[in-house]
C-alpha cells in the first residue's frame, strides 16, 4: 500500500537525480491528455503550480506521463486515458533496443497509430525498414540508416519506395500478432469467468484497455490493408470446452465451479 501510494503520487525531483518526491495538494490534479496547468521548483525544491491559459470553472489538470501511451497509464495510474489521439504501437517490445534504434526513431511517443485516422507516425515505417533491412542486408541497412542520420531526404525517400511492399506486409504482420494476443487474451478471460464469475475488479478496467487497443490497430488495419479481411481466428467456446479446458468433466455445470 505505501509504495503504491508513493509511485502513483510522486514527482521527480528537480535534480535531475530521477529521485521520486511528494508534494502534497500538488498530487491532486488529475491528468488529462491536453493538461492547463504546469508545475514548476524554486531552487529550495518547492512546488508551485500555475494555469497556463485562462480556466473556466472545473477541473484542474495535469499530464502524468507521455499521454501517448494509455498502457502506461494502466499499468502505473490504474486508469484508462480515452482521450488519448494515438497509443504507441508495441512494435518491438520484445526487441533488444540498440543506439541505432534510437537514433533512427524508436520510442514509445514515436512509435504511433492514431486512433482516429488510422494513419501511423512516420518513425514506424522507419523502424519497420531499418528491421527489415538488417533481415535481408546488413549493408543496405547501413546505408539506409546513415542516410537516416545525414539527412540524406532524397535517398532515404528511395529506399522507402523501393521496400514499400514489404515494409508493408512487415506492418501487416505486426498488428495482426498483437490483434491475434489481444483475441488470445479475450478467450482467457472468458475461462476465467467460468470459474471466477468475472468479479475479478479490475477485469472490466482491463478488458475496457484491450478493446481500446484493438480499435486503435483495427483503424491502422482498415486504413492500409482495406481489402484484407481481419480473420481473429477464434470461435465461441461452449461450455463443454470451458470445463475440458480447465479439467472438469465436460458435462458439470458452470454454477458447479462457484459453489
Amino acid at each position: 500500500w505505501a509504495f503504491q501510494i508513493v509511485y502513483t503520487r510522486s514527482f521527480e525531483a528537480p535534480d535531475g537525480s530521477g529521485d521520486l518526491c511528494l508534494y502534497p495538494i500538488g498530487d491532486m490534479f488529475n491528468h488529462a491528455t491536453e493538461a492547463n496547468v504546469a508545475y514548476e521548483y524554486d531552487e529550495a525544491g518547492n512546488c508551485y503550480v500555475q494555469t497556463m491559459t485562462d480556466v473556466a470553472a472545473g477541473p484542474l489538470t495535469m499530464t502524468y506521463s507521455d499521454p501517448t501511451n494509455p498502457s502506461y497509464l494502466l499499468a502505473r495510474y490504474g486508469f484508462l486515458d480515452e482521450s488519448s489521439p494515438a497509443s504507441f504501437c508495441k512494435l518491438g517490445v520484445d526487441w533488444h533496443i540498440t543506439d541505432e534504434l534510437i537514433n533512427m526513431g524508436y520510442s514509445t511517443n514515436t512509435l504511433l497509430f492514431y486512433k482516429d485516422t488510422g494513419e501511423v507516425s512516420e518513425q514506424v515505417w522507419d523502424v519497420l525498414l531499418y528491421k527489415y533491412l538488417g533481415e535481408e542486408d546488413v549493408g543496405r541497412q547501413q546505408e539506409f540508416y546513415q542516410a537516416h542520420m545525414s539527412g540524406d531526404y532524397e535517398t532515404k525517400q528511395s529506399y522507402h519506395e523501393g521496400y514499400y511492399e514489404q515494409t508493408r506486409e512487415k506492418l501487416l504482420e505486426h498488428i495482426d500478432d498483437i490483434l491475434g494476443e489481444l483475441d488470445g487474451l479475450s478467450q482467457k478471460s472468458a475461462y476465467g469467468g467460468a470459474v471466477a464469475g468475472d468479479d475479478h475488479p479490475r477485469l472490466p478496467l482491463i478488458l475496457r484497455h484491450n478493446d481500446f487497443v484493438r480499435a486503435t490497430f483495427m483503424a491502422v488495419r482498415g486504413y492500409y490493408f482495406p481489402d484484407e479481411q481481419y480473420n481473429d481466428g477464434q470461435s465461441p467456446l461452449s461450455l463443454a470446452s470451458r470445463n475440458m479446458f480447465i479439467g472438469l468433466p465436460t458435462d458439470a455445470d458452470a454454477s458447479e465451479l462457484l459453489t
